[in-house]
């Protein structure tokens, strides 16, 4: 992806931790990189769900953890017995720095590519994530007759932070900038600061096919986007 983009103007919508890796490849290829964070995470107010979640799960069971802040979230609440999964460098990483095992790792950073490799152990798969999670995970593991449960984890607020007056101008300006979505809450972030006429006028690449869909919903088919070739092992997922 950042080979591609050498001499653009590129607008990343995640936290510039989730970001970092991907910010450091643009800019040693030479894009100009633009940090417009469109989403952001907040604490549980009250852990005791996700507490309880936890206790429950036995060796048979699958953790299933999408995000760096799942893990945070996990390690306030203590070790479990369950097996852990988790979707990208990021998770796994966090997840090791508290001293927690990861046990699954699937061959690409996708909740897609989880739900289809995830090994059956025989007890539920419990998914702790973000309240505005992606369906596509819990359906696939569904209809591989997983057990699944779901519990929130963290919240997650679309709502755009930064020099939102910057982007607006670039956007309206002749030579139009990339803006890479990795969700559909950063698309929704966005939007709720810059008009969607404006984004429309981006190239957009968006990382996995539920936030395509969702740019295509917002901004129409005419919208040129493209889904990002392969996802960067360190994505941070909703």
């Amino acid at each position: 992806m950042s080979s591609e983009l050498a001499g653009r103007t590129v607008v990343l919508t995640r936290d510039p931790a989730d970001n970092a890796a991907l910010a450091a490849r643009l800019r040693r290829d030479g894009a100009e990189v633009i940090e417009l964070p469109c989403v952001h995470v907040e604490p549980l107010a009250d852990m005791r769900p996700l507490r309880d979640a936890l206790a429950a799960l036995g060796e048979s069971d699958w953790l299933v953890l999408t995000s760096r802040h799942g893990a945070d979230a996990v390690a306030r609440c203590g070790p479990t017995r369950a097996a852990v999964a988790v979707i990208g460098r990021a998770t796994a990483e966090q997840m090791r720095a508290y001293g927690l095992r990861v046990d699954f790792e699937p061959t690409a950073a996708t909740g897609e590519r989880l739900a289809r490799e995830l090994p059956e152990l025989g007890g539920v798969a419990l998914l702790a994530r973000s309240d505005r999670a992606l369906s596509d995970l819990p359906r696939i593991l569904r209809a591989r007759r997983f057990a699944v449960r779901e519990v929130v984890a963290y919240r997650t607020v679309a709502e755009a932070r930064g020099d939102i007056d910057r982007v607006r101008g670039l956007l309206a300006a002749r030579e139009r900038p990339v803006v890479v979505f990795h969700s559909p809450s950063a698309l929704a972030g966005m939007l709720a600061a810059i008009d969607a006429a404006l984004v429309t006028r981006a190239s957009i690449q968006v990382g996995g096919r539920a936030t395509l869909r969702a740019v295509h919903d917002a901004l129409g088919l005419d919208a040129d986007v493209s889904l990002i070739r392969e996802e960067a092992a360190d994505v941070a997922h909703r």
